[in-house]
């Protein structure tokens, strides 16, 4: 992803940078948004996964945490989201091993992340499902998986079921990703779709929910390029 690339083990390191990394993989993505298709399994990672799952390694203990919390070191610690062969074949394992815990359940998202970033999103998504599942436990796992597939839908151009994806998400509580970063991914399809007018309104809304948040200043650049764009873009 050029210099905008987020080093998960920093993130893992500095969590406090979250929103910021983040917004700079958004504005990327956003950008470039015809060759994104390719990156879905980076976008759910460095977004997604990385931050939401840490808390599952933190507070685990005991031998499989420790099998899964040095599986999901070397996944953060992959260069250039590239993850090897053999760490997604652990992963696997892992995951088969110790199916029906939490730790089991944190190893298989990892390895659909791993599947999506090798290009196999069919098969991540099938994982990802299966832990977005109603009832699926752990349930805050689950949020995650449901955040991963909207990702998955909006980089592979499938911009109806992201948005509904987005707008539901919007409506839980504790996801990985903020509620301001959601909004932008619906205005973001509202303006793929030609639909200028909805856009500003998502955009507008960022800026009264979160005026000092991280993302308003990308909304207020949004809204000032629809403005130029004048009554073409509706």
């Amino acid at each position: 992803m050029s210099q905008e690339k987020i080093s998960r083990k920093k993130l893992l390191q500095e969590p406090d940078e979250f929103m910021s990394l983040s917004q700079q993989v958004w504005l990327w993505v956003h950008e470039n948004r015809e060759k994104t298709g390719m990156i879905a399994g980076g976008i759910a990672a460095a977004i997604l996964l990385v931050v939401g799952v840490k808390s599952y390694v933190d507070s685990s203990h005991g031998k499989r945490s420790t099998a899964v919390a040095a599986a999901v070191a070397r996944y953060t610690q992959a260069p250039g989201g590239a993850i090897p062969a053999d760490l997604r074949q652990e992963l696997s394992t892992l995951a088969d091993r110790y199916a029906g815990s939490p730790e089991g359940a944190v190893a298989r998202f990892f390895q659909a992340g791993a599947l999506a970033a090798s290009g196999e999103r069919e098969k991540a998504r099938e994982i990802y499902t299966t832990l977005a599942a109603p009832g699926a436990q752990p349930a805050d796992l689950s949020l995650l998986a449901r955040q991963a597939l909207a990702y998955l839908d909006l980089a592979g151009g499938s911009l109806d079921t992201a948005l509904a994806s987005f707008q539901d998400l919007l409506k839980a509580q504790g996801g990985a990703v903020a509620r301001a970063q959601l909004m932008m991914e619906i205005a973001a399809i509202h303006e793929k779709k030609g639909q200028a007018a909805d856009a500003r309104r998502v955009y507008q809304d960022v800026l009264a929910e979160h005026p000092d948040g991280s993302w308003a200043a990308a909304a207020k650049d949004r809204l000032r390029i629809l403005a130029e764009a004048g009554p073409s873009a509706s």
